[in-house]
């Protein structure tokens, strides 16, 4: 149940883009954890966007206009093998830069932080990745 931060220039997204984004890291984030795509589990899948206004970038200690992209994602301790982490890296770029409307090299940079279980709290007890692979199909949605 990965939690989501993009941060990105004004203008980076329009939110016909940023709602196709959410999607597709949802999706691309459970694949990758291994998790049951059930309606509990993507309601627990928040994303955020953080938009930066024009003076508010800077490359090299300079103010730059270039759309480049920065994705924080969390996860749980033991969520993601090498491969998941890879597979996510990788196809998170293809679909920031696809609905950013970059071609060739994608000015992204994901970052995966995982965080132990005991540091990851929700509705008030701590995390389980366990229970979480394991939760009924019938579960209601946060």
């Amino acid at each position: 149940m990965p939690k989501m931060f993009i941060h990105a220039p004004e203008g980076t997204f329009d939110l016909d883009a940023r709602t196709q984004v959410a999607s597709e890291l949802t999706e691309l984030g459970l694949r990758c954890e291994a998790i049951p795509a059930t309606a509990f589990v993507r309601s627990a899948v928040w994303l955020y966007f953080s938009d930066y206004p024009a003076g508010m970038v800077f490359s090299g200690g300079q103010q730059t206009s270039a759309k480049v992209m920065s994705l924080l994602v969390y996860v749980l301790e033991g969520g993601l093998d090498s491969q998941g982490k890879q597979a996510l890296i990788a196809g998170a770029t293809e679909i920031l830069g696809r609905h950013a409307g970059i071609e060739g090299r994608i000015p992204a940079y994901v970052c995966i932080r995982e965080v132990p279980e005991s540091n990851w709290g929700i509705f008030g007890a701590a995390g389980s990745l366990e229970a979480l692979r394991a939760s009924p199909e019938g579960a209601v949605p946060i």
